[in-house]
């Protein structure tokens, strides 16, 4: 598809930690999002330090890519202390953006920080009226609400000049732009506050309430049902619609995947949006494309989150992992390797690497020796750096995995 305009488009990619953030930002990612340890949604990843935040900063700056801190949770009344003491530890800061859902977030991060404000998809944006408020509130990039169609995003941008952000791949959410009781109700812990326990994605049974153990039979798997839970996004033979539309940036879910899957994902659509803006051939590479994101951790993939199963009937949305990531080489010099699973002598895994001017240059690796304190030993253990020398050159980032 031709394209109207060969204009700027920002590709955003998840960091849950700063090796991740290290990740994104050599497999492709414009821009990296992540949050610090309060006030973001999702509390229950580690997050970011304040040293670990301008850390994060720094590296991103320094490799020309953006920072956007996350500080998109909403507000009790209790909180406001709290986040106003808060802001006053990262106002040194030099964000690129600051995310934000509550408008009393806005207003604080507005009083006491001079940087962009971009609208989380918390908040629901569906209209070019709303944009108009937000607007004229400081707001300067919108991340639409994942329920906005196509349609609606042309029609906005006949409106607008703000930027525009949408989610382009990753985990969908039941509920209305993510905004759910069911976590606080069931386990207690609120999703509007970054702590949500993903009831949605827990097996559920039928049970008649005189009949209390007898479990109807309405079974997908043996364990039960999964009829709250959705399919996996995948806009990645899509994009050229959502470019042409007006969509500014594309956005990365998956703050709490592996290095793997930030890696991998970040480098497939990074390779997707460049070919599409240089007029290259996306049929050359579209099957590459699926065959890669169909190798991370996921489940089924839906282009359309307003009909994901084509009328057709329920058959289940299980989790999908194809591969086992094995490590990644931090010193092509020395030869040394993060390892995250065991890797044995005489294994044989791929490399994965970042697309570089249109370049794969994924290939298989044969372990022939793994040197651990001076001597040779025939496995590598798992969170542990060892020497291993492959039948070929290793690359800095470079990314092992084993097919399962």
């Amino acid at each position: 598809m031709a394209l109207k305009t060969h204009k700027n488009i920002e590709l955003v990619a998840p960091a849950g930690n700063l090796e991740k953030l290290y990740a994104a930002v050599h497999y492709g990612a414009h821009a990296v999002y992540f949050g610090g340890q309060q006030f973001n949604l999702r509390a229950t990843t580690k997050n970011f330090s304040i040293a670990e935040i301008e850390q994060a900063v720094a590296y991103a700056h320094k490799h020309n890519v953006k920072a956007i801190f996350l500080l998109n949770a909403f507000l009790h009344e209790s909180d406001i202390p709290f986040i106003t003491e808060y802001i006053q530890h990262i106002k040194h800061i030099p964000f690129d953006a600051i995310m934000i859902s509550d408008p009393g977030m806005a207003l604080l991060v507005q009083e006491y920080l001079n940087i962009p404000l971009h609208l989380s998809t918390q908040m629901s944006t569906l209209n070019h009226l709303a944009i108009k408020f937000w607007a004229d509130n400081g707001i300067s990039r919108i991340v639409l609400a994942r329920e906005t169609t196509l349609e609606d995003i042309k029609q906005i941008r006949e409106h607008t000049d703000i930027e525009l952000e949408i989610f382009c791949h990753g985990a969908l959410c039941i509920s209305y732009s993510g905004r759910c009781l069911l976590s606080r109700y069931l386990s207690g812990r609120d999703a509007n506050q970054g702590n949500c326990s993903h009831p949605c994605r827990w097996k559920y049974s039928l049970v008649e309430e005189k009949r209390p153990g007898n479990h109807l039979d309405i079974i997908e798997y043996e364990h039960g049902t999964e009829i709250l839970s959705s399919k996996d996004l995948c806009l990645i033979n899509r994009l050229p619609d959502y470019i042409n539309a007006g969509v500014n940036a594309f956005k990365i879910e998956g703050r709490m995947k592996s290095l793997y899957y930030t890696a991998n994902v970040t480098r497939i659509y990074r390779h997707a949006i460049d070919t599409f803006l240089n007029g290259g051939d996306s049929n050359r590479y579209s099957d590459f494309w699926l065959k890669e994101l169909d190798l991370v951790s996921h489940r089924p993939y839906t282009d359309n989150i307003f009909n994901e199963f084509n009328n057709q009937s329920f058959d289940g949305v299980p989790y999908i992992k194809k591969t086992l990531f094995m490590g990644y080489c931090i010193d092509q010099q020395k030869n040394l390797v993060k390892v995250f699973n065991p890797i044995y002598k005489g294994d044989s895994y791929q490399a994965i690497y970042p697309i570089v001017n249109n370049q794969i240059h994924d290939s298989p690796m044969t372990v022939v020796d793994i040197i651990i304190d001076g001597n040779s030993v025939p496995m590598a253990q798992p969170n542990t750096i060892a020497t291993i020398i492959f039948d070929k050159p290793l690359v800095q980032w470079a990314i092992l995995r084993k097919l399962l």
